[in-house]
């Protein structure tokens, strides 16, 4: 960006955060503005914009927690505190401790060719300084994840990131006041989850984005199907930046007036992504536990009095890495007869695996031991393990987990003699029951609940189809033997966009609305009546948000050709104040001026027009899915084209293969043609074929 774009940009922002207390509109839209600074400046730029506003907070709210806690002292004591008083303000006060030199305006104020080095101290201090009761640095790696002071790799002397850049970032952030005064936990919160959407957007096609981000819609609709309750315990083993987390707690929130009644427990094996879920929750308030580490080899959360005992929690919500290889880490490259290493078509070399199974140490693999070049059935065993007796679990997987594997076939049924497969296995385990060495049932038990199969191309990073396997431990009795099936990737259940799909309200209301009724008629009609205002209010505030994008991207271009327009406009009349004509120039200079802000003011309203018009179709969608659902639940026929509900003999009869075309009726139908309008039709299309080869004959006698 340009220096003096960024110095009008801060302008206009200086003007806007005076007026009142920040939206979270605003200040996402205007944090996202940093982008433009960084971008193609450095690798990985979100976690330099996060790690900068995290340090930004923690300072400008310490001042803020200081100066409203000595208001307070004063207001009860009717005079000022003492020294001593004062260090008890503080020490009461402040969360974090922030050292003595290493404020935001201890870095904003440092030299340009000193700045990197302030601001890499300032952190680094912090961090150290910031210890829990247990001797534990509770903001090492998080505060200072980034190394702001790192020399640039070429051996040149200069810094990775130019001080220049450094400074335009700090000047730009200097702006905005980032205490309780401007911006609430809340606002503060949902304007970071908007930056990690936008930098999700930003990398939709390459594998960045999907490590740290999950759909909102997505989330969502796992969120309040698992339901959390009040005391409950959620875990996220494969967390990114935490979207689950987050939603369950603001769920409480919303029906508990307490975000923090229910507790938070996630790890992430990304560096940055593990300090960016950290900072995620200390920005929305919460008391989270974020562990770092691989989750299938080290997994953090075990019991107390056993560290071979994986802890158990009420509800685990995850979307873990798509049929991640070499999951145990023990694949070897595969060489051929001359000992050169046989590559893939991407260039990654092949890789081979030992024969002979693995112990697992935490004993989780239950169920079988998934293939060691594809860890979707190790992550599913590993969430299953992590709940308790009555758990419940909602999670993102690619749909080959739905039919991959295959079952045992003798030489009498097929001419083949194979055995069962690991995945089918473990897939019938789900279903059935966990079996012993000798494949005999050591218990039978359903653990499926339901599946909602997902369009292609919806989660970032990967165009797999993904679904949503939700497990439950404790089945109500009624549901034991029984699976519900809701096909989701129905044409017309989504919004197909250039890049990737997208869930929108009303798709979002027609599998919660199954999910949640089971095909009861009258259940589904309080759930829609419960979740239409929710949905329009959803809808409302990203109408908001669109309007305050474009009212922002225009102001700059309008103000500068405003001020054009009254400058020629000004020459013209200064001319005639003095008596004088204006020349043609002049004259010229205003039209053009005119033309230029007219378009430009167009633009705006056209695309405002276009936002309003998107929000309304959105609304009356909803009302019209509404009318849909209660048809559909109310024509068996039709249902069949939406969902089932599969028992455990149908189950069985299609040898545990859950492909959802096996169930529900996935055939497109094709639109009903009028038999008689389309002879008609055809007909008066051969008479006019008919009379244009007249016509055609009739013109080449004339030729000849």
């Amino acid at each position: 960006m340009p220096a003096h774009r960024i110095r009008v940009n801060l302008e206009i922002i200086k003007k806007e955060l005076s007026k009142y207390m920040i939206t979270k509109q605003a200040l996402g839209s205007t944090l996202f503005g940093m982008a433009d600074i960084l971008r193609d400046k450095v690798e990985d730029y979100k976690a330099y914009i996060l790690s900068l506003l995290f340090f930004k907070r923690l300072s400008d709210n310490y001042e803020w927690e200081t100066e409203n806690g000595i208001k307070e002292f004063v207001k009860e004591n009717c005079r000022q505190p003492s020294e001593k008083e004062k260090e008890v303000i503080l020490k009461n006060k402040h969360d974090f401790k922030i050292p003595e030199g290493c404020f935001w305006k201890d870095v904003r104020d440092a030299s340009p060719d000193k700045k990197n080095e302030k601001l890499n101290k300032a952190v680094n201090d912090i961090a150290d300084a910031n210890i829990d009761r247990e001797g534990k640095a509770v903001l090492k790696g998080v505060i200072n994840t980034v190394r702001w002071n790192e020399p640039a790799p070429d051996g040149s002397g200069s810094k990775k990131l130019s001080p220049q850049v450094l400074t335009a970032l700090v000047s730009y952030l200097d702006a905005v006041d980032l205490s309780n005064k401007n911006a609430s936990v809340d606002i503060l919160g949902d304007a970071y989850e908007y930056l990690i959407k936008r930098f999700a957007d930003e990398n939709k096609g390459g594998t960045m984005a999907g490590q740290f981000y999950t759909p909102q819609e997505i989330v969502d609709i796992i969120v309040r199907y698992l339901k959390p309750q009040k005391n409950t315990t959620v875990y996220d083993p494969t967390c990114g930046s935490g979207g689950f987390l987050i939603n369950a707690a603001k769920y409480c929130k919303a029906n508990y007036k307490n975000p923090k009644a229910i507790r938070l427990f996630g790890q992430e094996d990304v560096w940055n992504t593990w300090a960016i879920a950290n900072i995620n929750m200390i920005l929305h308030g919460l008391d989270a536990r974020i562990e770092k580490g691989d989750t299938l080899l080290d997994p953090k959360f075990k019991e107390e009095d056993n560290e071979l005992s994986i802890r158990t929690f009420d509800l685990v919500m995850a979307n873990f890495p798509f049929s991640q290889e070499n999951w145990w880490k023990n694949g070897e490259p595969k060489r051929d007869k001359k000992g050169k290493v046989v590559n893939k078509k991407d260039g990654s070399p092949q890789l081979e695996y030992p024969k002979d199974g693995m112990t697992d140490p935490y004993e989780r693999l239950v169920y079988g031991q998934p293939p060691f070049s594809n860890g979707d059935f190790a992550f599913l065993q590993h969430i299953v393990a992590s709940l308790k007796d009555d758990g419940k679990a909602g999670v993102v997987c690619p749909q080959g987990v739905l039919f991959r594997g295959q079952p045992e076939k003798t030489e009498e049924e097929d001419g083949q003699n194979r055995k069962a497969d690991d995945e089918y296995l473990i897939r019938r385990g789900f279903l059935q029951g966990k079996v012993d060495h000798n494949g005999e049932f050591t218990e039978m038990h359903n653990i499926i609940d339901a599946i909602v199969v997902l369009p292609g191309n919806l989660f970032y990073g990967t165009p797999i189809p993904g679904a949503i396997l939700f497990i439950n431990k404790n089945k109500p009795e009624a549901r034991k033997d029984k699976v519900l099936m809701v096909y989701a990737a129905k044409e017309g259940w989504y919004k197909e966009e250039p890049n990737m799909n997208t869930l929108q309200p009303h798709d979002m209301l027609r599998i919660s609305t199954i999910l949640e009724s089971w095909g009861d008629l009258e259940t589904a009609k309080t759930w829609i009546d419960s979740q239409k205002v929710r949905l329009k209010t959803l809808i409302q505030e990203d109408l908001d948000f669109k309007l305050l994008e474009i009212e922002e991207y225009y102001a700059e271009d309008i103000e500068l050709q405003t001020e054009k327009l009254e400058k020629a406009q000004k020459v013209i009349a200064d001319k005639k104040a003095k008596g004088e004509k204006p020349t043609a120039n002049q004259k010229k200079a205003v039209v053009t001026a005119q033309k230029a802000l007219d378009k430009t003011t167009n633009e705006k309203e056209s695309k405002i027009s276009t936002a309003h018009e998107q929000a309304e179709k959105e609304r009356q969608a909803i009302d019209a899915v509404q009318q849909e659902l209660i048809t559909m639940l109310q024509d068996p026929e039709l249902r069949k084209r939406y969902f089932t509900i599969a028992d455990m003999e149908e189950l069985e009869e299609n040898e545990f293969n859950l492909n959802i075309p096996r169930y529900v009726d996935t055939f497109e139908p094709e639109e009903e043609i009028d038999l008689k309008q389309a002879i008609t039709d055809f007909k008066a299309t051969l008479g006019k074929e008919t009379a244009l080869e007249k016509s055609i004959d009739e013109l080449l006698k004339v030729l000849n």
